[in-house]
C-alpha cells in the first residue's frame, strides 16, 4: 500500500523553503512503497545473477564437459571485471528509465502546480527529487549490489579482492550514475515530452561508447568510457601517463552543471 505524505507548514524561507517536506514526500515514494525492494531485486538479478552464473555455473559446466575439476580450469572469469563492466553498461540505462517521468508526470497530472501553490520553492521541488533518487539509487543499485558482488568474488577466489581498488570502482560507478541521473532530471525540466527525455538520455547512455570510438577525445571529457575504464582501475592496470583524473573531474562538473541548469530553468519556466 502506498504511503501517504502530508505537507506541514514550516518557517524556512528562500530556496530551501519546503525542502524538508518535499524530501519526505519523495523519500516515501522510495522507502514507503515496494520500489526499493523491487529495484534491489531487479538489479540483483541483472548484475549479481549474471555474475553468479559466470563465477560458478559456467566453470562447472565447462569442467563437466572437459572432465576436469573446476578448480583446475586455466581460465576462470574475472568477477570484478565482469561486475563493473556489466554495471557500467546496464545501470545507466536503468537510471534513465527509472527517473524519466519524475517531473513531467507531475506536470501532466497537475500535481506539480498544486504542490508549488503551497509555501515551497521551485528549487526545493527539483532538489527533493534529486536527493531522494540519489539516495535510492545509491542504496539499491550500488551499495547492496557491490556488497553482494564483493562476497561472490571473495567466495569464488578464496580471498577478497583489493579493498581500496574495489571501493574506487564503486565510487566511480556512483559518479557515472550521478551523471545520468542529473542529465535525465535536466531533460525532464527542459523538455515537454517523455519521448524527448528518453531520446536524449537513453540515447546518450546507449550511444556513448560508439561516440568514444568515433571521437576518442570524448573519453577525456565524458563518462562514456567509464564501463571500460572502471575495471582497468580496479585491476590496477592503468597505463602510465594516462590522465584518468580528467574524465572523473569533467563528469562531476557536468553533473553539477546539469543540476544548475535544472534549477535555473525550472525557476523561470511556466508549468
Amino acid at each position: 500500500m502506498k504511503a501517504e505524505t502530508t505537507l506541514h507548514q514550516t518557517q524556512t524561507r528562500g530556496w530551501k523553503m519546503g525542502l524538508k517536506n518535499l524530501l519526505s514526500r519523495e523519500n516515501n515514494k522510495w522507502w514507503g512503497t515496494s520500489r526499493w525492494w523491487i529495484q534491489t531485486l531487479v538489479w540483483g538479478v541483472i548484475t549479481n545473477g549474471i555474475l553468479l552464473l559466470l563465477l560458478f555455473l559456467f566453470p562447472f559446466v565447462q569442467a563437466t564437459f572437459e572432465g576436469v575439476d573446476p578448480a583446475d580450469l586455466e581460465e576462470i572469469p574475472d568477477g570484478i571485471t565482469a561486475f563493473f563492466s556489466l554495471a557500467g553498461i546496464a545501470m545507466p540505462i536503468g537510471v534513465v528509465i527509472l527517473v524519466q517521468g519524475a517531473i513531467i508526470t507531475e506536470r501532466e497530472l497537475g500535481t506539480a502546480e498544486w504542490v508549488l501553490s503551497k509555501p515551497v520553492s521551485r528549487s526545493a521541488f527539483v532538489l527533493a527529487k534529486l536527493f531522494a533518487h540519489s539516495l535510492g539509487i545509491l542504496v539499491t543499485f550500488i551499495i547492496i549490489q557491490s556488497l553482494i558482488a564483493f562476497g561472490l568474488v571473495t567466495f569464488s577466489q578464496g580471498a577478497p579482492p583489493p579493498l581500496l581498488q574495489f571501493f574506487t570502482g564503486v565510487v566511480l560507478l556512483a559518479l557515472l550514475l550521478f551523471f545520468y541521473l542529473t542529465l535525465t532530471l535536466m531533460m525532464e525540466v527542459l523538455a515537454n515530452s517523455r519521448g524527448l527525455v528518453l531520446g536524449v538520455s537513453l540515447g546518450t547512455a546507449l550511444g556513448g561508447a560508439l561516440l568514444v570510438n568515433l571521437f576518442p577525445g570524448l573519453a577525456l571529457v565524458t563518462p562514456f568510457a567509464f564501463p571500460n575504464m572502471i575495471p582497468v582501475i580496479v585491476q590496477g592496470m592503468v597505463p602510465p601517463g594516462v590522465p584518468l583524473w580528467m574524465p572523473i573531474v569533467s563528469t562531476a562538473l557536468l553533473g553539477l552543471g546539469f543540476v544548475a541548469i535544472s534549477l535555473w530553468q525550472f525557476n523561470k519556466k511556466a508549468l
